[in-house]
């Protein structure tokens, strides 16, 4: 009887000890994911605020200002350059024949 009783409550302990085992595994997992979360927001708040701190200079202000609406100050000259293009240009070729080319190189 007492063999009985003691392996019942064994049974129930070992239980126990795996439910524990379970719930703290799924309680590290949490951690670990909340702790990366607050990483990212952590990092994110910094950007935001170094972001809001350039962003708010007036100098920065007026500069946005002035190129979302193509403004130009007193005495500036305004320069716009062409983005390249992807597509080259044709190569234009000689109409005359090469000894007629250099002959008239040689010759003229």
């Amino acid at each position: 009887m007492r063999k009985i009783v003691f392996f019942i409550v064994l049974f129930f302990l070992v239980i126990s000890f795996i439910r524990n085992i379970a719930d703290y595994q799924r309680n590290i997992s949490f951690y670990d994911q909340t702790k990366n979360n607050f990483d990212k927001a952590t990092l994110e708040n910094k950007e935001l605020k170094v972001n809001k701190q350039s962003s708010s200079s007036p100098f920065e202000v007026e500069k946005n200002l002035r190129n979302k609406q193509n403004l130009v100050r007193k005495d500036e000259i305004i320069v716009i350059v062409p983005s390249p293009s992807l597509i080259p240009t044709p190569y234009a070729r000689p109409t005359d024949l090469p000894y007629k080319q250099w002959l008239r190189l040689l010759f003229q």
